[in-house]
Formats: C-alpha cells, structure tokens, sequence
C-alpha cells in the first residue's frame, strides 16, 4: 500500500544531553523520499518515487544519488546492511519488486517479482545473516518471505496468513523487538495489528480506534507503539492498548524510540516523549509532510525524511554506541555469574558491574563490584561474563554501566532480581545465548526435592532430546544443551517438577541459528 514504512531491528540507547540538535541536509533532489535506513552513525540510506536511491556515508554531509532502479519502480521501503550492500522494495506497475545491492549502488540486481504485489518492508533480524520481507496480500494471504542469503533470494515456505478481502498493510509499518528474534509486528488497515513467529504462526491483537496502523515500533519486547489517526500504547505486546494523545495533525507515519523514550512524525513535524507517551512535545519542524524516522543502531544520528526530498537529521551528544543483545544472570552456590553480548561497539571502554542489596540497610546504593575492558570498536558479537563471588544469602539487583573513552556512561539494567541461597519458587529461565549456535545453557531452580523432566521440542511438537528426567534436590540447575545436529529454527523447552504435593509445569521458546 504506497504510503510510508519501516523496518528496523537494533538495539541502543539515548543519553540525555545539552548539545542535542535537528539540522537539515541536502538531497539534492525534491521528489518524495518514503524510507530511510541508518546502518551506523555515518552510513545511511534512503529511497523514494522513481526508483531513487540515496546513500551517504560521512553522516549526511554528502548525500548522493546512487543508481536507480527504474523510473517506473516506486521504492517504499530499503534496508542497509553495510555501506555497499542495501535491499529496497517496492512496486512497479504490475508487482511487488526487490532488488539489492553490493556495490554501493552502481549496480542492482532484481531478486523478486510477485504480479499484483506491493512490498511494505524488509528488514535484517537481530544479529543474524537472515533477512524477512513482506508485503500486501496477493491471492488471499499476506506476502511474507525470509531469505538466508541476505536478500539474494527469498521463500515463503510455512509463512501462511490468509488475509480477509479488502485487507491491506503500509510501508514500513513493521517491526522487531530489540534481542528478540522469533517474532515481529507488522500494521493492517483492519483495526488490527499481526505478531507473526518464525514458526509460521501468526496473532492478530486489535487495535481499538485505530483503524490504519501506518507505524509501528516496539522500544523493548514489551512496549509498543502503533500508529495512524491516533498512537496507542502497549505494555504487554499489543494485547491491550491505551491511548496516548499524540499531537499534531494529520497520520503518524514512523515511530521509532529507546528506554522511555519515543519520537514520531506526523506532518510537518517530528514530535518528542520522554515518558513513554505521557507527554508529548513537538521537537523539529521543516517544509513538507515527514514519511519515515530511522535511528542509528549506535544511537548517535537520527534520520526523519520527507515528501518533497528534504531529510533532518538529529545528533544526541554524548553517545553511547554499544549495542547490547543480552544481559542475564546465573547463580551457582554463593557466585552470582553475569552473561551479557553485544552486536557492536564503538568507542567502548568497557563496563563497570554494579550491585545493590536488595533487601539490606542500603538498598538504595549501588556499588562497583568489578570492570570488564571492552572491545573499543568492532562489528562482531562479544561475549563477555563476570563472576561475583562470596554473597550472603540475600536478592540482588545488578547493572552495567557501559563507559567509552571520552567518560560518557550509560546504564544497562539485569530486568530480574537475583536470590542467593535456596530458592523460594520454581523457575524455569530463558536459555543462554538465544539464539544459539549449536550450544545453550538452561537455568532452573527447585525449592523442594522433586522428580525433573526437562525436554526439548521442535515446533510440530516432536520431543527431539530430554535433558533432565531424574530426581534432583532442592537448588539452583543448569542443564546444557548442544543441537549440532539439529537444523535452524525455532524449538520449545518445557520443565515438569513433582514435590511435596505440588507439581509445576513451564515453557519457553528459544531459536537455533546455523
């Protein structure tokens, strides 16, 4: 549906500054630009009618035409890999079309053609060579296609969502939770939203007073923001909304945000919360009517484009550009392990770990328990851990606080508590690292003596190993597991505990990348 879109999987922070700024940038064209894709802080591209394609990669302060498409190609949606390669989509005349670059744009090869088709969005999921794109529906059901060759070629196979008459998406209303890779949102005009999972299932959530949901963006796995006529706002993944008032006039047609806060634009304006939509400000003002907003993965530019060509940019001052996939916690007797992972860093010096008690006499205070060096910058995933050891039986809280080289800081916070000592319930934790190739760790805690069965399930619901059947004593477990000779995709974990008269059954997903 030729309206405007994004697609877009990341995961970074915004650090509150006094040197924080809107500028314009020069195109060098006044044709209207529907999409934008920030691959760092200096490599950007953009796309829009006539087959336009722009690139830059000093930070928008060169902008250049690169080769287009076709005259006859409206491009609705692009996604950047790296400053040579790029995947756009869109329509010609008579399909939905994709094509792809890796020469910066001198040339682009066709990878896909559906005959009455529209493409709404591609995108690259979080961490991985493995790419998703959909589309307006075509024979009955919506166009969703997963590539594992970075956009050369694209199946469908077991994506099916069959699409009521008259149903329809909008470019670039689509998104991924940052760190989840097993499921996704993309916007409709049916007073609805769609979560499909990488195993082919699909959940609709309606989206009561909005009929068009032209822009969607999640800031974590949880919160969600939807919009089009109005924004709505979820905590629990688009199950229920409220209504947060947006601003302005005319249709929300890109959101993007981090933490508490959230950007939208919507007319001639881009419009700023800090509080997760409890108030609204309008941040930037320019000629013409806003399509798309794109954020650096790194968090240190920011992209808004419009109808008549015109692109603003926004510097946050100081950044922070590390982003982090994971951040978990084990505990082993009276050691507390950390695991966190990060898909990239620049300028990175490293990480403080902290700590607060809980429960003890300073539970407001935090203290530095030990640093981490970082990576400085790099494009690879890290890995790093950290033992505490020695605690009393106690909960604690735990945060990183990531530094780079010039003393900017900012704060990473482990979302669950962490219990030294016995446990006060059953737990089943998510695995470590997720997603995994081919090895992961599984958490599990006892309070009683009980008979365990730990089982793995592919998502057709064949049992494919048991870790665990045995009787265990009460305590804190991991089990490992190693799928070398399972092939990628999404699997189901599921515990069964007996003890003392109580029985507890859990389950979780996790996903398996080859």
């Amino acid at each position: 549906m030729k309206t405007f879109i994004l697609s877009l999987l990341c995961i970074f922070c915004f650090t509150s500054t006094n040197f924080a700024q809107w500028t314009e940038q020069t195109s060098g064209i006044t044709t209207p630009l529907y999409s934008v894709s920030a691959v760092d802080d200096n490599v950007a591209w953009a796309c829009g009618a006539g087959g336009v394609v722009l690139r830059t990669i000093n930070a928008g302060v060169n902008w250049t035409a690169v080769t287009s498409v076709g005259a006859s190609i409206g491009l609705y949606t692009i996604r950047g890999l790296d400053a040579l390669t790029a995947l756009a989509g869109g329509s010609s005349l008579t399909a939905g079309v994709a094509y792809k670059t890796i020469d910066g744009g001198v040339t682009w090869t066709q990878t896909f053609n559906q005959p009455g088709g529209f493409i709404n969005s591609i995108t690259k999921f979080n961490g991985f060579p493995v790419c998703g794109m959909g589309g307006d529906p075509v024979g009955g059901r919506w166009s969703s296609f997963i590539s594992f060759d970075f956009g050369s070629t694209w199946d469908s196979t077991g994506l099916y969502n069959p699409a009521p008459a008259g149903e329809a998406g909008w470019n670039n209303s689509f998104c991924q939770p940052p760190g989840i890779s097993f499921f996704s949102f993309y916007g409709t005009n049916n007073t609805k939203i769609y979560q499909p999972f990488g195993n082919g299932s699909v959940l609709s959530h309606p989206t009561p007073g909005l009929v068009n949901s032209m822009a969607i963006w999640a800031n974590d796995s949880n919160r969600t923001m939807t919009g089009g006529s109005i924004m709505l706002y979820s905590t629990n993944r688009g199950v229920n909304w409220t209504n947060v008032n947006a601003i302005g006039t005319g249709d929300i047609l890109g959101i993007t945000g981090g933490d508490s806060k959230w950007y939208y634009v919507r007319g001639s304006s881009v419009y700023y919360s800090p509080d997760d939509g409890g108030s609204w400000s309008n941040d930037h003002t320019a000629s013409g009517t806003y399509t798309h907003i794109n954020v650096s993965p790194a968090g240190l530019h920011m992209w808004a484009i419009r109808d008549n060509g015109g692109i603003s940019r926004y510097r946050f001052d100081p950044v922070l550009p590390v982003e982090l996939l994971s951040f978990v916690s084990t505990v082993s007797g009276s050691n507390v392990v950390l695991n966190w992972s990060t898909s990239r860093e620049v300028n990175n010096s490293g990480f403080e770990i902290e700590r607060r008690d809980v429960r003890g006499e300073t539970q407001d205070v935090w203290k530095k328990v030990g640093f981490v060096n970082g990576n400085g910058n790099t494009a690879e995933n890290n890995n790093y851990n950290f033992t505490d050891r020695g605690l009393r039986q106690g909960i604690y809280n735990y945060r990183l606080k990531q530094i780079d080289f010039n003393g900017n800081f900012a704060y990473h916070n482990l979302s669950d508590e962490v219990i030294v000592g016995s446990p006060a319930k059953f737990s089943l934790s998510q695995n470590y690292p997720n997603p995994f190739n081919p090895s992961t760790k599984i958490n599990y805690d006892l309070p009683f003596d009980a008979n365990v069965s730990l089982k793995v399930f592919d998502m057709t619901g064949r049992e494919v190993v048991t870790l665990v059947n045995e009787f265990k004593t009460a305590g804190y477990y991991k089990a490992d597991f190693n799928a070398s000779n399972l092939s990628t995709g999404v699997y189901m974990y599921r515990i069964s505990a007996d003890a003392k008269g109580q029985s507890y059954t859990s389950e979780k997903r996790m996903m398996l990348i080859k």
